[in-house]
């Protein structure tokens, strides 16, 4: 069986592929990553007999992001290895054309919800009371942790491309929002962090 994990929501997508690989504890694992994936290594571990009679699995992360030609090895030798488990998860959305070559997988998607993005959006100049109001309904449906994540990003790839701020105002949030981080995770964080991240994005707002 093969099993795909994929979506923009990380964070929920990984905690079930891993959720899904506790499930294999007793299984021999051929597991690798990303530009390390090696089809030669695999292609060794699918046809070598194990050594303690166990049951095989083969877990990768972020096999779609690999260069056609490996990747294409990889597909011919699952479909040449149809009896063994396979779990991939893919940090993004994949492609429909690659999910098609898996016509037997199933298929987990997990996707951000569209008010996180309107709540990004949202941090414009002068514009708290619109941030503010989505801002609350977004933490009552979205984990604080990784607003706060995508607030972060937000403000960096603002540093690095176009923004309506101030370079100085804009990297000050950003150092700020990183402070708290560094703050809630000491245990030193002094105020509730839904509280502090809505101050440090209204001073951005204001200035």
């Amino acid at each position: 069986m093969i099993y795909i994990f994929h979506g923009d929501h990380n964070a929920l997508s990984y905690t079930a592929f891993s959720d899904t690989i506790n499930n294999y504890d007793k299984h021999e694992k051929f597991h690798q990553s990303g530009k390390n994936i090696d089809p030669d290594l695999l292609d060794n571990f699918l046809n070598t007999p194990s050594l303690f009679s166990e049951t095989k699995v083969i877990i990768l992360d972020n096999p779609f992001s690999l260069l056609k030609p490996p990747f294409d090895k990889i597909v011919k030798l699952i479909n040449s290895h149809p009896d063994f488990d396979y779990l991939f998860w893919q940090d993004k959305k994949i492609e429909a054309a690659k999910l098609k070559l898996f016509p037997q997988a199933k298929i987990e998607i997990f996707t951000l919800p569209e008010l996180l993005f309107t709540c990004l959006n949202a941090i414009q100049p002068k514009n708290k009371a619109d941030f503010s109001k989505k801002y609350h309904e977004l933490i009552t449906i979205f984990p604080l942790e990784l607003a706060l994540f995508w607030f972060k990003n937000t403000l960096r790839r603002q540093l690095t491309t176009y923004s309506k701020f101030s370079e100085n105002n804009l990297k000050k949030a950003y150092l700020s929002l990183i402070e708290l981080d560094k703050n809630s995770k000491s245990g030193t964080l002094y105020e509730p962090k839904e509280i502090a991240i809505e101050r440090i994005i209204f001073s951005l707002l204001d200035s």
